[in-house]
C-alpha cells in the first residue's frame, strides 16, 4: 500500500506541475481581453467603450475568467485521460515495484484527482474575482442580492437527491471517459502485437485506427443491449414503479456497471497484454 500511494503521489505532481502557470496566464488573458472590451485605446489615449454593455470592469473580468475556465476545464477532461496512457507504457513508469493492475489504478485515480484538483483551483480565482465584484460593484451586489431572495427557501429533499445523483453521475461520466480510452488503447494494442514485425509502418498505422473504431462500435453496441434490454427488463421485473429511462437512478446504475466491467477489463488487458515501451517515457 504505501508503494501505491508513493506512485500516486508521483502522478499527482508529475501531472499537475504546469497548472499554476495555466491559471495564472488564464487571469492575464482574461484581464486584458477585459481591458480591450471595456476601453478603447487610440493615439495613446484610453477611452470607455460606449458599446460596453454596462457591467462594471471586475464583474466582466469574472465573467470573461469563468467563460476562459469552462473551456480549459472541457480541455482538461479530454486531455488528461490521453496523456495518462503514457505512463501506462512507460518503461521507466512501469519499474515500480508494484503489480500491473494497481499500476494502473494509481494512474487512473490520480488521473481523476488531478481533474477535480484543477476544478478546484479554477474556483479559487473566481472567488477571489467575485468577492472584490461584490464589496466595489453596486450593481453587481444588488443583483446577488435579488438573486439570493429569488432562491426558494424552504428545502426540497428531492432536489438534494437530484443534486447528489447528478455530481455520482458527473464522476461516473469522468472514469468512464477513463476507461474507455485505457480500454480502447489497451485493446487495439494488443490487437496490433499479433501484426507481423515486417509489414509497412503506415499500413500498420491504418490497421490501428480501424480496430479503434471497430472496438468503438462493439463496445457501444453490446453496452446498448445490455443496459436497453438486459439491465432495463431486469429492474422492470422488480416493479418499482419508477420509469428507469428517465430516471437519474438508472443513468448511475447503468454507468456504474459499464464502469465496473470496463476496469476489470483494462485491469485484464494491462496485466495479460500491454507491455512497457522504450519510446514512451
Amino acid at each position: 500500500m504505501s508503494e501505491f500511494n508513493r506512485l500516486f503521489n508521483s502522478f499527482f505532481k508529475t501531472k499537475t506541475k504546469n497548472f499554476y502557470i495555466i491559471i495564472l496566464f488564464q487571469l492575464i488573458a482574461a484581464l486584458v481581453i477585459t481591458f480591450f472590451s471595456y476601453f478603447n485605446v487610440a493615439n495613446w489615449q484610453i477611452t470607455k467603450n460606449t458599446e460596453n454593455n454596462g457591467a462594471g470592469f471586475v464583474p466582466e473580468w469574472l465573467l470573461i475568467f469563468g467563460i476562459l475556465a469552462f473551456l480549459l476545464i472541457s480541455f482538461i477532461l479530454i486531455y488528461t485521460p490521453i496523456h495518462s496512457e503514457r505512463y501506462n507504457r512507460s518503461q521507466t513508469w512501469r519499474l515500480a515495484a508494484i503489480s500491473d493492475g494497481q499500476f494502473y489504478l494509481a494512474n487512473v485515480l490520480s488521473t481523476f484527482v488531478v481533474f477535480i484538483y484543477f476544478i478546484v483551483i479554477e474556483i479559487i480565482p473566481a472567488i477571489v474575482l467575485a468577492f472584490l465584484a461584490y464589496f466595489i460593484d453596486k450593481p453587481f451586489q444588488q443583483g446577488f442580492h435579488e438573486l439570493l431572495q429569488a432562491i426558494h427557501p424552504s428545502f426540497d429533499t428531492r432536489v438534494f437527491f437530484i443534486v447528489i445523483g447528478t455530481i455520482m453521475l458527473a464522476i461516473l461520466s469522468c472514469f468512464f471517459l477513463y476507461f474507455i480510452i485505457s480500454f480502447l488503447n489497451f485493446a487495439s494494442q494488443a490487437i496490433i502485437d499479433f501484426v507481423p514485425v515486417n509489414v509497412n509502418g503506415a499500413i500498420t498505422k491504418i490497421l490501428h485506427i480501424f480496430i479503434i473504431c471497430i472496438l468503438i462500435w462493439f463496445f457501444f453496441e453490446i453496452n446498448s443491449i445490455f443496459i436497453g434490454n438486459v439491465l432495463f427488463s431486469l429492474i422492470t421485473k422488480m416493479d418499482f414503479r419508477i420509469d428507469y429511462y428517465s430516471e437519474l437512478p438508472f443513468a448511475v446504475l447503468a454507468n456504474t456497471i459499464s464502469d465496473a466491467i470496463l476496469l476489470f477489463l483494462n485491469i485484464f488487458l494491462i496485466n495479460h497484454f500491454f507491455e512497457a515501451s522504450e519510446q514512451n517515457k
